[in-house]
């Protein structure tokens, strides 16, 4: 073989070594920073944080007297509230985009990984 097929065989093993390198950093990166995360508000104001994949036994979560939420793993959900409609109790339990809200008692719960939140500066 001579330099050609040397300089060719080195280049190839570059290379594999870069893609492999490249797509563990990726892996990698995807699990620390793109958990489900719900954030509730009341009145407007972020009052809790619950990171979903990371709850081992579901528990409630009482807000300010008016509402019950259930935090379960990868879900979230109201399943007691004072306003009339129980709009918010009927949504049910989610785990994605659709947020949750009770407009009478000012409750909002929202669900994002935190990769979304950030820029690739913050990160």
């Amino acid at each position: 073989m001579g330099v050609y097929g040397q300089a060719v065989k080195a280049a190839a093993v570059i290379s594999v070594v870069a893609v492999v390198s490249l797509a563990a950093w990726i892996w990698i990166d995807g699990l620390r920073f793109g958990e489900p995360t719900a954030r509730i508000y009341k009145n407007g104001e972020l009052i809790y944080t619950v990171y979903l994949s990371r709850v081992a036994e579901p528990y409630e979560i009482d807000v300010g007297g008016v509402n019950t939420v259930e935090v379960r793993k990868g879900e979230i959900g109201v399943i007691h509230a004072s306003c009339p409609d129980k709009l918010c109790v009927r949504t049910g339990f989610v785990s994605g985009a659709v947020p949750i809200v009770c407009l009478p008692n000012r409750l909002e719960i929202r669900i994002r990984d935190d990769a979304s939140d950030l820029d690739g500066v913050t990160r």
